[in-house]
């Protein structure tokens, strides 16, 4: 039993020993990690060698080469070299680009007038701003191919004369200038002319004759066939338009605007030449409107407010 115990005891005293001899149940991971902490002076004095090692590898003008041991960490393995590489990766690091879209860009549009049939801006466009108009629409119905035909006919006559037109695609009178808004107004605007306009009775108004037109510019010429029934109905309309128009500090309408419907129209001061050809042109007309005598009158039952590419309906009130 004596001998029992002291065999015992010897092996718990091998077990917990720094000795080159172990007992096999330690490895030599193990003895390594029982001396590091069995030792607090040796804690202590590794640490400070750490330390002193980074701050010369920092303080160094010329980055350190790797250390051998700078690879995946093992025990063992030394971590200054690991310090090293971070230090030389942080001061030869390809810095990231500014993103592009917050560097600052020329916002300035390039007009393309090839893309406009050679037509030029009445205004700078700007970001936010949205062109506007409202006018009355027209609406050809079965009649459409008849009056291709008639505006046929009239571009034809004035190429012979040298002056090239191009038809007119959207048939409309209008009852304000080209406005320029900002996007927060168009809704307050829109409900103030439906609310200023929807107590207006529907109308008929009758077009005849021919009429030269230029825009402010003088940069468009435009042929349009003039409203002769109907003008004080379109009047009544345009001084309520200006009302509202002037609560918001926008220009009203032309003084000495002529109601008319746009046919056709060209690039260019062409009116001295067109108005030689006036009385050619209202022959054309007369002949038209006298076999489609329905193309000369319509019904106004809305108006229209375009403000971009979207169109805000304005219902005339349906009078008995």
């Amino acid at each position: 039993m004596a001998t029992g115990r002291r065999g015992a005891l010897s092996l718990l005293q091998n077990y917990g020993s720094d000795s080159d001899e172990d007992s096999g149940y330690t490895s030599e991971d193990e003895k390594k990690r029982k001396t590091y902490f069995s030792n607090p002076h040796e804690r202590t004095k590794k640490r400070r060698k750490v330390d002193e090692e980074e701050d010369m590898m920092v303080d160094s003008q010329t980055p350190s080469p790797p250390h051998p041991s700078s690879g995946p960490r093992t025990e063992g393995s030394s971590i200054p070299g690991a310090v090293a590489l971070a230090v030389d990766h942080i001061r030869n690091r390809n810095l990231i680009p500014f993103p592009s879209e917050l560097l600052p860009h020329d916002t300035g549009e390039r007009e393309d007038r090839s893309q406009h049939q050679g037509r030029v801006r009445s205004f700078t466009h700007e970001r936010g701003n949205w062109a506007s108009i409202l006018y009355v629409p027209i609406q050809l119905g079965v009649q459409e191919d008849s009056f291709k035909s008639f505006v046929a006919s009239i571009l034809e006559l004035c190429k012979q004369n040298s002056v090239a037109l191009s038809s007119s695609t959207d048939l409309h009178i209008s009852l304000t200038r080209t406005l320029v808004l900002r996007l927060h107004w168009i809704q307050p605007i829109v409900e103030d002319l439906r609310a200023r306009l929807t107590h207006v009775n529907k109308f008929s108004l009758w077009l005849h004759g021919v009429g030269v037109y230029l825009n402010e510019e003088r940069t468009r010429t435009f042929l349009g066939l003039r409203v002769c029934h109907g003008r004080s109905e379109l009047q009544d309309i345009v001084s309520e338009i200006d009302s509202c128009l002037t609560d918001y500090r926008l220009p009203s309408f032309y003084k000495d605007g002529s109601f008319h419907v746009s046919i056709a129209w060209c690039v260019g001061d062409e009116e001295a030449t067109l108005r030689t050809l006036l009385p050619q042109l209202e022959n054309v007309c007369s002949q038209y409107f006298a076999v489609e005598s329905d193309m000369r009158t319509f019904d106004v039952t809305v108006l229209h407010f375009k403000t971009g590419n979207r169109i805000h309906h304005i219902n005339l009130h349906q009078g008995h």
